[in-house]
């Protein structure tokens, strides 16, 4: 009898038969497995399917998925799943407003959804009642994220829980209710940040593709609207057709898309409606002009900005009836919605009221203050109070969004940097205060999300969400979504300990006015000095050479013996927290992931210890340089600042390593449409701020023009009062 050769021996008879049952073994084994594979089907209607909201998030849904559970078959229709989950059938055939106004609104399908779990037979099913194709998507998106782990923290990354069998229990309740009925960010592309570029230059490579991204991060996170600011160096001839194929692509996602333009706003490279000192053609001429051309997008709104520029005249003022003929036009012309953009300056007595009746407005408010706290020293004010005021005054007459900053930049957190966690209560703060209020809207001003300032951009975005479980509501707090990353008790009390620091000394005991960098504006003199940051409350070249020693020892006593409490005080705790990290990813409780956005965060904020050190040693090495008795102790303390940016440096490095955009896009120099050349990281790269203090102490050099970084004629942008 012919036998199997294995290991170079022959084998027969019994051999064979004992082969045979291992191989039948194994089949029955394989058989079993097969049959225990998981089964998850996603039952959809033809109508639904066709409609292009619910069709693409079915089928992210579906890759989300088949990523969560390797080895299970997620289908459509399938209808012998173990896991069903079945959505409405049928769509009402209006959509309509989610509230009834006296004032028209643009229109907001009503996302609520409200999701029902049973066990019947030993099947899992989840019944999604929803009334839109955007209430559809988001308990889709709310089902992914907020009941089986999903993470959709910043457009490149997310987390993706990993299961091998159904994980939620058999029966439940789990619903959700936008709290404002438009929820969204824009980006603030005058600044040169991560989508900067990529908005308005279609001929980069990859360029769709990364605002495509972002995009289905709105999506995912239930965000109903997108918008950012134009620049005036577009290709007009090119550009309407990118910008019309991003709005079909917003509106596949149920996302509402508006592009913000200014009336003549000279500054930073901001897109014009009419050049102001060129009358000719008429300035009406101007406006229908620029709006034939915008509009060969289906642009949802359009944002106006109404002033000259930061601390200029208010064209409104000067020229009303021109923006009223903007606004008229763009209400009946083109049926979409103008909403005026607002800012802080000015205080209460500006004048920010839209000029036509079925405008809308945005009401502003700047740097992690809230609108409600009695000390946000911002462009000169003593707090925002007169915006909340202006927000209840509005808000029953016309579409009223709040329009507040989740990052400032130019020379106040990113640039510096520094992770100022008290962004996440002023924001989280806001919501409790804006909801109740009824207002229309909720449009986060996004500046860069490096540095961890991805956390409080997906923070809001979740914030603008109420949920419930089993008919209760789910709380949250300023750090309620950072603990869904980590969920380590330790290390989220070390973390509400940083943000308790930070509100304690950097806001309430004023040390953002030393930690921020001085923008030129700062160093002008008068009555160009105009205020922007917090910034100390005298000049340090007064404190220098006019001071007598005892008004610059008062002046700075307080604050370097505060700048090093808190430098000591966060230094223990980043300590304790980079212990703590390593010791959960030890013992396995952290994935990779988690791991390194836990350490992002912890060097974040070790830079600010740093910053702190750096800055107290700087300060004191002024006032030695004021003795001609101590020019050594100057020398000495500018040294061991050095030493402290070094220390910084490294971390810089570190944190450029995990940059989820090219870092030579974000952190250096390079040609851009806005007003600087280079990314909105690169101050931060080679910590420029914290060199040009040490220089300026050394050099004794405290104006504008020392060590400039700034373009100050692009940044000004005086041309464009005669050139488009």
């Amino acid at each position: 009898m012919a036998g199997l050769l294995i290991k170079g021996q022959v084998r027969t008879g019994a051999h064979l038969f004992l082969c045979a049952l291992v191989t039948a073994l194994l089949l029955m084994c394989a058989s079993r497995c097969q049959a225990a594979r998981l089964r998850i089907t996603i039952e959809t209607s033809p109508e639904l399917h066709n409609n292009p909201v619910v069709r693409t998030a079915v089928h992210d849904t579906r890759s989300l998925l088949l990523l969560a559970f390797p080895g299970a078959d997620v289908s459509l229709n399938s209808m012998n799943g173990a896991v069903r989950i079945i959505l409405p059938a049928t769509l009402p055939g209006k959509t309509t407003c989610t509230a009834t106004h006296s004032f028209p609104c643009a229109i907001a399908p009503d996302a609520s959804y409200r999701w029902h779990a049973a066990n019947v037979s030993g099947v899992s099913i989840l019944r999604l009642q929803a009334a839109t194709a955007e209430g559809i998507s988001s308990g889709l998106y709310g089902l992914l994220q907020e009941k089986l782990g999903f993470r959709f923290y910043h457009p490149r990354e997310s987390i993706i829980p990993l299961y091998h069998r159904w994980p939620l229990e058999q029966a439940f309740t789990f619903q959700g209710k936008p709290r404002f009925e438009n929820r969204g960010f824009h980006l603030h592309t005058l600044h040169p940040i991560e989508l900067t570029d990529q908005l308005h230059d279609p001929s980069l490579p990859g360029a769709f593709d990364d605002v495509k991204t972002y995009i289905d991060w709105l999506a995912r996170n239930d965000q109903n609207t997108f918008q950012f600011y134009l620049l005036r160096g577009i290709n007009r001839a090119t550009w309407p057709d990118y910008a019309r194929r991003i709005v079909e692509y917003a509106h596949q996602r149920g996302i509402r898309c508006g592009v913000e333009i200014s009336l003549s706003m000279i500054q930073q490279q901001a897109f014009q409606a009419i050049t102001l000192l060129r009358p000719y053609p008429s300035y009406h001429r101007q406006v229908d002009d620029t709006l034939t051309w915008l509009f060969q997008a289906p642009w949802d709104f359009v944002s106006l900005e109404p002033t000259m520029g930061e601390h200029l005249p208010f064209l409104n003022r000067l020229l009303p009836n021109i923006q009223s003929h903007l606004e008229r036009q763009v209400a009946e012309r083109y049926h979409s919605v103008v909403l005026c953009a607002t800012h802080v300056i000015g205080g209460a007595d500006a004048p920010r009221e839209p000029r036509y009746a079925s405008s809308g407005i945005l009401i502003h408010s700047v740097m992690c203050y809230s609108l409600s706290e009695g000390k946000a020293p911002v462009y000169g004010n003593r707090n925002q109070r007169f915006m909340l005021q202006l927000v209840r005054k509005e808000q029953p007459l016309r579409q009223t969004w709040y329009w507040p900053e989740s990052s400032y930049w130019v020379g106040f957190d990113t640039s510096v940097p520094l992770l100022l966690l008290p962004y996440l209560d002023a924001r989280w703060s806001d919501i409790k205060t804006m909801a109740p209020l009824g207002v229309s809207g909720h449009l986060t001003f996004s500046s860069g999300w490096e540095w961890g300032y991805w956390l409080i951009d997906w923070s809001i975005a979740r914030w603008s969400w109420q949920l419930k479980d089993n008919g209760t509501e789910r709380p949250t707090s300023s750090l309620s979504r950072l603990a869904e990353l980590c969920n380590d008790r330790k290390l989220q009390q070390l973390m509400k300990q940083a943000l308790a620091l930070q509100n304690q000394y950097l806001k309430y005991k004023e040390l953002l006015r030393f930690m921020a960098a001085l923008t030129p504006f700062s160093e002008l003199p008068p009555p160009f000095n105009k205020p922007f940051q917090p910034e100390p409350k005298f000049r340090y070249a007064w404190l220098l050479n006019d001071a007598t020693p005892a008004e610059a020892s008062q002046a700075l006593a307080q604050p370097v013996a505060d700048l090093e409490k808190y430098a000591l005080s966060m230094n223990e705790i980043v300590n304790l927290m980079e212990r703590r990290i390593e010791q959960v990813r030890g013992a396995g409780h952290i994935g990779g992931t988690q791991y390194k956005l836990m350490s992002e965060l912890e060097r974040g904020l070790r830079v600010t210890a740093l910053r702190a050190s750096h800055r107290a040693l700087t300060l004191k090495a002024l006032l030695a340089k004021r003795s001609d008795n101590h020019p050594r102790s100057a020398a000495e303390l500018l040294a061991r600042a050095r030493l402290v940016r070094q220390q910084a440096q490294v971390i810089v490095r570190q944190q450029e390593g995990i940059y989820r955009y090219p870092v030579n896009q974000l952190a250096r120099r390079h040609v851009s449409m806005t007003a600087y050349p280079f990314g909105y990281l690169y101050p931060a790269s080679r910590l420029f701020f914290w060199e040009r203090e040490e220089e300026q102490v050394e050099h004794g050099r405290f104006d504008a023009l020392f060590m400039n970084l700034w373009d100050v004629r692009r940044t000004l942008g005086l041309g464009s009062l005669f050139f488009k």
